[in-house]
């Protein structure tokens, strides 16, 4: 098996972006799962600071790992939004670019059907706030659009860094500050495949298209700021 998936290097390297979206997917809504079991003053814990750090730190904790795992084998894009915006730059070719797509939406759905199983009630869906507060599309598109470019700006002016660990290290706590900033407005993704898994796996799809829309103009957004940080590209 491992001889037939290193002469078929995009099948290999998909398969390894499916299973590090998946891991993404279950670790972060086990993360908002948490908060399901207890309430602080009588307020949602999804709202609750403490809370809000628990997911945040979860899921950029995790990308640090996946990062620092995976990235010398598919590049560890582990977002939809990334490889797009690796495809604009003409990093990965068509082929490979269609078969990560294929691959990290399959592992999101996989990962948000699992918690299905586990959960009675929908868990990690991302929509737009509407209970203590309203946030509106432009709002919700905003927040998406911008914490989605940061993260790609990191992710291109790294890319060619030669510690390793400060790349996966820099990309994780993005992430984490990224969801810190979104979470109580649009639930936080920077992530179609994020946001497609609980959606598919719950059957709630209010408001995806922000979650596809946003990140993915983002992600181009920063790409080409990030270029512009990185002495290899100049």
């Amino acid at each position: 098996m491992s001889k037939f998936l290193n002469n078929n290097i995009d099948l290999r390297d998909s398969i390894v972006e499916m299973v590090a979206v998946f891991g993404l997917v279950f670790f972060g809504l086990g993360a908002v799962a948490l908060g399901s079991f207890y309430f602080l003053g009588g307020i949602d814990a999804g709202f609750n600071i403490l809370n809000t750090f628990i997911i945040a730190f979860a899921h950029g904790f995790y990308i640090f790992v996946a990062i620092a795992s995976f990235s010398r084998i598919s590049g560890a894009h582990i977002n939809p939004a990334v490889t797009i915006s690796m495809w604009v730059h003409k990093k990965i070719s068509s082929k490979k670019a269609l078969f990560y797509l294929v691959a990290q939406f399959i592992g999101g759905i996989l990962g948000g059907i699992v918690w299905s199983l586990i959960f009675n009630s929908p868990v990690g869906v991302h929509s737009l706030s509407s209970e203590l507060f309203t946030t509106s599309v432009i709002a919700g598109l905003s927040l998406e659009i911008i914490c989605t470019a940061f993260l790609t700006a990191v992710i291109f002016s790294t890319i060619d860094n030669e510690s390793h660990f400060m790349t996966a290290l820099a990309i994780g706590v993005t992430v984490c500050l990224g969801i810190i900033a979104s979470l109580p407005f649009t639930g936080g993704s920077l992530n179609p495949a994020r946001s497609l898994g609980p959606a598919v796996a719950f059957g709630e799809y209010k408001d995806i298209w922000i979650y596809f829309v946003g990140p993915i103009i983002g992600a181009i957004i920063g790409s080409f700021i990030g270029n512009l940080f990185n002495p290899n590209e100049n």
